[in-house]
């Protein structure tokens, strides 16, 4: 996948058009066939998840004698999907780091027994901070906080190379990245995310130009970092729980990969939050970790290639508005970038 810097915003339209069937696509029936052949349990029932912002189909499933587990699979469309496998070594990794994550029981891509990729995990403990409405700042401050401290402990977990995760380390059981240098990884994709705001008139030809070289006078700053860290890459409410007030689990890894940790930080103004929450987490990030060197220059150059993939991203999706729009060129304006 060095190919690609992230998968929701850079999936082919084809990839995309099929999300919007997979349910009816995919024959639920044989849940209880694959839950017997990968881990030899018997089940009782199971019911579609209410989150369809998924790329996948996941189901709710009963077993006797044991509690609830969440089945998740594609429809087997493409070449197999090794980051469900990645995933599932990389929650192990952050598991042993003492951070609250998902536990993946089984993951398969092989496609023998079975036409499509799918795990078998447990149900993360806590609740959904997204759909509570009723946060007070000082409940939300100490989410936030202990969300911080949480990234800082999975940001000490360091792996070789950059980028998205190797295939084929990945099946060897090992966790590696594919690109040579942060900045390699970094700037995939830079150019046709370009091109695609040019010919959706969100910035002229000029700017992305004076974007382009920007990245390219800063290289010696993005390769500063001397070796990559576990990054989460989505760190949004939607992929943590609380309990009561607190932070309770973090999951869904599928866009992680290995970076500079201040991309990570960096990506926190373009999370959708009950209250501002940048301040808290570095305070809780900080209670573990100093910030790493040349945080803030590097914080804004980071922004702003999150800011260039996800107004890609809302462009292809269709939900474009003039506040995304409006964010966007403010983190340009930073640079005198018109």
């Amino acid at each position: 996948m060095s190919d690609i810097y992230y998968p929701v915003a850079h999936r082919s339209q084809e990839q995309i058009d099929t999300f919007k069937t997979r349910y009816d696509k995919f024959d639920d029936s044989i849940i209880p066939e694959v839950f017997k052949k990968a881990l030899s349990l018997k089940v009782k029932s199971w019911k579609p998840s209410r989150s369809w912002g998924s790329s996948h189909v996941i189901y709710f499933v009963k077993i006797q004698n044991h509690h609830e587990l969440v089945f998740r699979a594609n429809t087997g469309f493409g070449k197999p999907e090794t980051v469900m496998l990645t995933e599932k070594l990389i929650t192990e990794k952050v598991a042993e780091f003492g951070v609250p994550t998902n536990i993946i029981l089984h993951a398969d891509v092989s496609r023998k027994d079975f036409p499509f990729d799918f795990q078998i995990q447990e149900v993360l403990k806590g609740n959904d901070p997204e759909q509570k409405n009723d946060w007070k700042k000082e409940d939300y401050d100490i989410l936030s906080f202990e969300l911080g401290q949480a990234i800082a402990k999975i940001h000490s977990i360091k792996f070789d190379n950059w980028g998205q995760f190797d295939e084929k380390n990945t099946l060897e059981g090992k966790l590696k990245g594919t690109d040579a240098s942060f900045y390699d990884y970094l700037i995939t994709c830079l150019e046709s995310d370009l091109e695609y705001l040019i010919n959706d008139k969100i910035i002229t030809s000029k700017a992305a130009i004076k974007t382009q070289e920007l990245f390219f006078n800063n290289k010696d700053l993005i390769n500063s970092t001397p070796k990559g860290s576990l990054i989460h890459h989505d760190l949004a409410d939607h992929n943590i729980t609380y309990e009561g007030n607190h932070f309770a689990g973090i999951f869904d890894w599928e866009t992680a990969v290995v970076a500079d940790p201040i991309l990570d930080l960096a990506s926190c103004p373009t999370w959708r939050t009950h209250y501002p929450r940048e301040q808290k987490l570095l305070e809780g990030y900080t209670a573990v970790n100093p910030l790493p060197e040349n945080f803030e220059e590097k914080k804004n150059l980071y922004l702003l290639r999150t800011m260039l993939w996800k107004t890609v991203y809302a462009i292809r999706m269709n939900i474009m508005t003039p506040e995304r729009k409006e964010r966007f060129n403010n983190i340009l304006k930073r640079y005198n970038i018109e």
